[in-house]
């Protein structure tokens, strides 16, 4: 049975075509592509990008708000 992260790995590359981390790579989050750290307006935006590779403004979409 494979790791954790080799399972959040193909869950990402499933559901947006590539993995929080060359998400991180590129500087561009994971679900809408643009330019992420411009998309995070609070620390804690920054450091659920530092996470999953979504953006603030997307991350609040996915939780309804």
């Amino acid at each position: 049975m494979g790791s954790l992260q080799e399972f959040k790995d193909t869950m990402a590359k499933d559901l947006y075509g590539q993995t929080a981390e060359n998400a991180k790579a590129t500087g561009l989050c994971i679900q809408c592509k643009k330019p992420a750290l411009e998309r995070c307006y609070s620390e804690l935006g920054r450091k659920e990008y530092k996470i999953s590779g979504i953006c603030e403004v997307c991350f609040d979409e996915i939780m309804g708000g």
